[in-house]
């Protein structure tokens, strides 16, 4: 059995390094976390431009957040099924498929989200314009 080593500064900042290193990895190598990050960013920009609520800013990230963390579990397994099996398997393929529904399920949660946020937000605002 492994004695549990003590705790040290110097393992936890390791421990933050390589999980930026696992972030970098998923934004440079799949285009679907790249197209999620630049939209989150973009709503998020577009929160602060139309004053959103704290509450509202916080729903946001979350789903901001939701997605991130969704496709960064999808690329770990898709990348683990490809490891582990490198060929076309019908049970590697039904796992990949399970994966890529929860960032779709998401991603969709998400959408909601925001168009309930925005979208009244954004009729206050034009409204103000006129």
């Amino acid at each position: 059995m492994n004695k549990k080593s003590k705790f040290s500064i110097k393992a936890q900042l390791n421990s933050f390094k390589h999980a930026l290193r696992g972030l970098k990895i998923t934004i440079k190598e799949e285009d679907n976390a790249k197209i999620h990050l630049g939209i989150g960013i973009i709503m998020y920009v577009l929160s602060a431009v139309l004053k959103l609520k704290k509450i509202e800013i916080i729903a946001v990230l979350f789903s901001i957040g939701f997605v991130i963390v969704a496709e960064l579990f999808n690329t770990a397994i898709e990348n683990l099924c490809d490891y582990i099996h490198p060929d076309r398997h019908k049970q590697i393929k039904k796992i990949k498929d399970i994966s890529a529904a929860a960032v779709l399920i998401s991603a969709i949660t998400a959408f909601l989200v925001g168009l309930m946020i925005y979208t009244n937000n954004l009729i206050i605002e034009s409204l103000n314009l006129l």
